[in-house]
């Protein structure tokens, strides 16, 4: 082979290894391109989903806000229903006590009122004096329903 094909077969080589090095920069470079371009993608996904995340946690917050509130609301209601519970026994052991009380004074003045008439129903007519609201309530409806009449026949006529 003669020195000037020796030199052509170097140069072609040269140039095919310059152009081989070429190609693999620029498939490296697009590579990298579209990673940045992916990594960018991520990015701005990342950030819409973290404002949403913030929101729906703000909304949580505020959600879990207002059952504290309703549940303190609830508790202080419920406070106040065991207090007027509380109320209501105590006033109603008291009434009790003082219907007790007149009772057995009731039964004294009776037992030393030399002008007192004896009640011939045995109970000295404390019972009829002194017998709460319900018991009355009570003996009128047993009242009521005893003189309620029988219904006959219905009529099919309207």
């Amino acid at each position: 082979m003669s020195t000037g094909a020796i030199v052509a077969i170097v140069i072609g080589a040269l140039i095919l290894i310059a152009l081989m090095v070429f190609l693999a920069r620029r498939g490296r470079e697009r590579r990298l391109e579209s990673m940045r371009e992916e990594a960018h993608e991520h990015r701005s996904q990342a950030r819409v989903r973290a404002r949403t995340a913030e929101r729906e946690q703000a909304d949580a917050d505020e959600a879990a806000a207002r059952a504290k509130k309703a549940r303190a609301a609830a508790e202080e209601q419920a406070a106040q229903a065991r207090r007027a519970e509380a109320e209501a026994e105590a006033k109603s052991d008291h009434a009790t006590h003082e219907r007790t009380h007149a009772e057995e004074l009731h039964g004294r003045a009776e037992e030393l009122d030399p002008d007192a008439e004896p009640d011939d129903s045995g109970s000295n007519g404390r019972r009829r004096l002194f017998r709460r609201k319900h018991d009355e309530a009570d003996e009128q409806q047993a009242d009521e329903t005893q003189q309620v009449p029988a219904r006959g026949r219905r009529d099919s006529t309207h």
